[in-house]
């Protein structure tokens, strides 16, 4: 069951470079915000899709004419080429066992790993959403979000349907903080990031899967911010508050924060 999870975990990767590096050369530094977050979210999809397809059916020696001519050249005593695929092959000798060995190691490397990660996420989801309730001010819920104003200096962060803020940002620049913040909740991205934690999980060794969410989040940001600009507020006055937000960010990996580290990136895609 192992070997066979950290088989799927290879093959999820390399499908994962195989689409990824066509989008950073292509795509990456373009402004089409929602097009390039569709594309993320296939390639996460895929990602998980892809390796679970038996290409075995689809090889040319499965077909039923190839089969029919094989068996007549192997009557008339032609040497005939089979293909062979590794799942089906037994292996024997002193070498090769070593190598088998090896393979068990490093898969039970890979389960330890991945349960070490999982437990890691869940903590972080569990310790946030301590942190969204306890300590607040008050609460109070517009259009359907939940706002929660806290006494400490936190960096304004969203996830789900909740969004976290400091008393001194909502007296001084709320209206922008909550308009972004609001711009995250409305386009789900908190869900997007629950289903690359996934694919972390299963690929945590494999840095592409981090590279890749790196772009995500800086898609969401961007996406974020296209919202704030559209509902009237002036995009001057805007990168203004965000190179004055720029010191500080939440440590809550999962939550989308207003104080993202990209700041330069995002003033440039306005």
């Amino acid at each position: 069951m192992i070997e066979a999870l950290f088989m799927y975990s290879l093959k999820s990767a390399f499908v994962l470079m195989l689409l990824y590096v066509p989008y950073a050369l292509l795509l990456r530094k373009e402004s089409f915000f929602r097009i390039n977050r569709m594309v993320l979210l296939m390639i996460l999809l895929l990602s998980f899709v892809l390796p679970l397809i038996n290409i075995q059916t689809l090889s040319w020696d499965s077909h039923p004419v190839v089969q029919v001519a094989q068996q007549q050249m192997l009557e008339i005593g032609m040497p005939v080429k089979v293909a062979t695929y590794l799942p089906e092959v037994t292996v024997h000798g002193k070498n090769n066992s070593i190598q088998i060995s090896w393979f068990h190691i490093a898969s039970l490397v890979f389960a330890i790993g991945a349960l070490v990660i999982l437990l890691w996420q869940i903590g972080q989801i569990v310790r946030m959403g301590h942190v969204i309730r306890s300590g607040s001010l008050w609460h109070q819920q517009e259009e359907g979000v939940n706002i929660y104003c806290h006494a400490d200096d936190v960096s304004p962060f969203s996830w789900m349907k909740n969004i976290v803020i400091s008393a001194k940002d909502y007296e001084e620049n709320s209206r922008e903080i909550l308009l972004h913040e609001k711009g995250h909740v409305r386009a789900l991205h908190s869900w997007d990031l629950l289903l690359l934690a996934m694919l972390q999980v299963l690929q945590w060794w494999n840095p592409f899967v981090y590279i890749l969410g790196y772009s995500l989040r800086d898609v969401h940001e961007y996406e974020a911010d296209d919202s704030v600009l559209r509902s009237g507020v002036s995009a001057k006055a805007y990168q203004l508050l965000l190179i004055r937000k720029v010191v500080g960010a939440s440590s809550y990996t999962f939550a989308n924060n207003f104080d993202h580290s990209l700041t330069l990136k995002r003033i440039t895609m306005m």
